[in-house]
């Protein structure tokens, strides 16, 4: 995870724009971006953190950027929900879609 905090405000990159590796497929980044979501919000950052520490430890290739456009497209697809800019990791939230 970066300790360079301006990488923690923004993030425009659109999941449209993304292509990952060959060894990374959708659903095993989708997988450990819902390793960290529960019903309650969770800012983005946390869970941007999270998949990236566990891809990090998995050696994957996956930026935090790619893992925040992956969690907006979930958004916007309906699958989590979310408040906020989720483009400014730290002043957004998501959670599990209430059932």
């Amino acid at each position: 995870m970066s300790e360079d905090p301006d990488e923690w405000q923004d993030s425009g990159l659109r999941w449209e724009d993304v292509s990952l590796p060959a060894l990374v497929s959708v659903a095993d980044l989708d997988a450990l971006i819902f390793q960290d979501l529960v019903q309650n919000w969770r800012k983005v950052a946390r869970i941007v953190g999270g998949a990236q520490m566990a891809c990090e430890a998995r050696s994957l290739p996956i930026s935090g950027e790619v893992i925040a456009a992956r969690a907006r497209a979930l958004v916007d697809a309906g699958t989590l929900e979310g408040v906020g800019n989720l483009r400014r990791w730290r002043y957004s939230e998501v959670r599990l879609k209430a059932r």
